[in-house]
């Protein structure tokens, strides 16, 4: 059932936990003139969970008429074909990820692609994502950073960036409450069914903590992750805190492995920050990119550099 969690909006829950053993929250504001969905969840999920959520509330999937996608990836975006074919809603969405949004494979080679020594999917787990993502879908309106969004009710967007390229923040302005979606991760989450985390995702180490701490600077009571229940003001921004001090923790952990070991391939780096740093399962997405991230930052601090070899 769904959830009040400010006057005029409601948490959803999804179909996320059972298809990817994570939870996930989407959420619908009444804003007037906008009846306006935060993300998509996956390619399933409009039918499977938010079409008898939102009957919940005397409401259909026909009823939407603006879907904010926080940033491209398939759990936030996925289900954007979906809800176009049993709506006339409108799609916003970053600027910077466009390209992303409306072309799969564009996403896969920039986001899975960027490093094959350290990450190749395998023909089943590109089918998988696809199968998630769906097909895509134009976007309407392009996000900046101060954008409010098209609605009687003051929406004002925050471009945080680092999880992912344009990354969005959303802050409810009447009832202070603010939307992080993936940028606030923490030092990781649990996946419901094994003992593995899901590790936090950047793709880079300034950008993310840059965002971090303009969060912080936001007068907010709530904050609302994608994958948690919201917190309160002092319990978010001690989340908030968490996440910048790992990032502080791995950059040390980083130029200590680097300097003990003197070279270091991102998969070398990668395996260590998913087995040492948290169970994180070794390499994945989320170790690769953290690790991808941080090399660079020293490479711009003309602490390492990058060195090619024939394999």
């Amino acid at each position: 059932m769904p959830t009040q969690i400010a006057p005029g909006i409601h948490q959803l829950a999804t179909d996320y936990p059972h298809v990817c053993g994570l939870p996930l929250w989407l959420h619908v504001i009444d804003a007037g003139s906008e009846l306006v969905l935060l993300d998509a969840g996956i390619a399933s999920t409009p039918e499977a969970a938010t079409a008898p959520e939102l009957a919940a509330l005397g409401l259909g999937l026909g009823d939407l008429t603006l879907v904010v996608n926080s940033h491209a990836h398939p759990d936030h975006m996925g289900g954007n074909a979906v809800l176009k074919k049993h709506s006339g809603t409108r799609f916003a969405a970053p600027a910077l990820e466009a390209g992303w949004l409306e072309d799969n494979d564009r996403l896969l080679t920039e986001l899975w692609g960027t490093d094959p020594a350290a990450l190749e999917l395998s023909e089943g787990e590109r089918t998988e994502i696809l199968g998630i993502l769906d097909d895509r879908v134009r976007v309407d309106i392009l996000l900046r950073d101060g954008d409010l969004l098209p609605a009687d009710r003051r929406l004002q967007v925050v471009t945080t960036s680092g999880h992912s390229p344009g990354h969005i923040a959303v802050l409810d302005e009447p009832s202070r409450t603010l939307f992080t979606f993936d940028d606030v991760q923490g030092r990781g989450r649990p996946f419901l069914d094994s003992q593995t985390w899901l590790a936090p995702l950047y793709t880079d180490v300034n950008h993310y903590r840059d965002g971090l701490n303009r969060l912080l600077e936001l007068d907010f009571d709530v904050l609302v992750p994608s994958h948690g229940d919201p917190l309160d003001a002092a319990a978010g921004r001690r989340r908030i805190v968490e996440s910048i001090e790992w990032v502080s923790d791995v950059d040390s952990f980083t130029r200590q492995l680097l300097r003990t070991r003197g070279s270091l391939t991102v998969r070398e780096l990668a395996g260590e920050l998913g087995t040492q740093l948290g169970d994180f399962g070794g390499l994945c997405l989320q170790t690769v990119q953290m690790a991808r991230a941080h090399l660079e930052l020293l490479a711009c601090e003309r602490l390492a550099e990058p060195r090619w070899h024939l394999s």
